[in-house]
């Protein structure tokens, strides 16, 4: 089955070398400058010119490898193994920097929770390999329906995912989770028999509350949408409202039967 990248949603591509990381190519020249200092002059010879070079610009070479697997490291533990997308752990970084961006800039936030409907009968009842390209199929149609490099997708555990979009409205998170839905759709006939649907909450974030709440309020969303069974393949997505126009003690737990 074929994988995407880690993070695949917003990163640089990983054998490519980042603009503040060009000064390791200044390496090159650490054997020159070594035996300037240790000689008091420059080589004497066109031999050992090529000799220090190639000293150097194999020291380069190492440290570039070194860096570029670190970064590989890196990503695969912030990466989910099977999706590509962020994981949990990220996005609940993310999500603290978001918010406090959304504050600073007075701009809108958007956060989408998604569930997916009978993904566990349909994980028992065809097999795990089924399960997994869904799930695959999934995150490739949050790849295509997000903006790269601005929006964020997450699995956050099972089949739960969650979308940070910075910018957005109500209104446009909708419109991002009807693409997701749509390519969905396209991708596995699972989706459109009706084995397989999708539960999503809209909520965008209010200055007065905290990143905590705000994901409460999603989650709340997303099972309130379960439970009325109005977030299906080709319905409208529940959208919840601002924190300060929910009623005093909404209920934000989720249903037993989740």
């Amino acid at each position: 089955m074929d994988k995407p990248p880690p993070d695949a949603v917003n990163q640089t591509p990983l054998n490519t070398m980042p603009p503040n990381m060009r000064w390791m190519w200044l390496l090159v020249t650490m054997p020159l400058l070594s035996d300037i200092v240790e000689t008091g002059g420059l080589p004497s010879s066109p031999r050992e010119w090529i000799t220090e070079a190639t000293v150097g610009l194999l020291i380069a070479l190492l440290v570039r490898r070194v860096l570029q697997e670190h970064r590989q490291v890196l990503a695969l533990a912030r990466s989910d193994a099977l999706t590509g997308l962020w994981n949990r752990r990220v996005f609940n970084d993310m999500l603290e920097d978001e918010c406090a961006r959304a504050r600073r800039s007075a701009s809108p936030l958007a956060l989408v929770y998604v569930d997916l409907d009978n993904f566990k009968t349909v994980n028992d009842s065809a097999g795990h390999a089924v399960g997994d390209q869904v799930l695959c199929h999934f995150a490739s149609a949050v790849r295509h329906a997000v903006r790269d490099r601005v929006d964020r997708g997450f699995r956050i555990g099972g089949d739960e995912f969650a979308l940070l979009l910075p910018g957005s409205e109500a209104q446009q998170a909708e419109a991002v989770v009807d693409r997701i839905r749509a390519h969905c759709g396209r991708a596995h006939s699972l989706w459109v028999d009706g084995s397989l649907g999708m539960s999503a909450g809209v909520v965008v974030f209010d200055v007065q509350e905290t990143g905590a709440d705000f994901v409460r309020r999603a989650d709340a969303a997303m099972y309130q949408s379960k439970r009325d069974k109005l977030v299906r393949l080709a319905t409208p997505v529940e959208r919840a409202e601002p924190a300060s126009a929910q009623p005093a003690g909404a209920h934000l737990g989720r249903p037993d039967n989740a």
